[in-house]
């Protein structure tokens, strides 16, 4: 289940990697498959309800946890009704197993689309 060898690889799809309405808590939105890569172009949250609501995205490696040992955008607020881009993920390269995560301060009030470029 290794990366693939980007010098080689067949083909570079380009889309929606996820999207969805997010649970309470750490939501694992994304895992590159087995002999694949990714690298990543968005990710968009967006609060669908009249409070405010915070979430934390984490970039997980391969084998690794949704801890906070990960987190590269930590406790953001959304306030009622709004959208926020998540610049922090963009160009980010991830290997087979590795994983995006968000945590969300409440369910069923965000909505998140991952985007990029998958390799195989």
């Amino acid at each position: 289940m290794a990366t693939p060898n980007l010098k080689t690889i067949a083909t570079v799809t380009p889309g929606i990697l996820d999207s969805r309405q997010l649970a309470n808590g750490a939501n694992t939105i994304y895992t590159v498959p087995a002999d694949k890569a990714v690298k990543l172009a968005a990710l968009i949250v967006a609060n669908v309800t009249a409070v405010p609501v915070t979430v934390t995205v984490s970039v997980v490696p391969s084998g690794g946890a949704v801890d906070g040992t990960h987190v590269i955008v930590s406790a953001a607020t959304i306030v009622a009704n709004d959208t926020l881009n998540i610049d922090e993920v963009d160009g980010v390269w991830l290997g087979a197993g590795d994983k995006v995560a968000i945590n969300s301060s409440a369910a069923a009030s965000v909505d998140s689309t991952l985007s990029g470029l998958l390799f195989a």
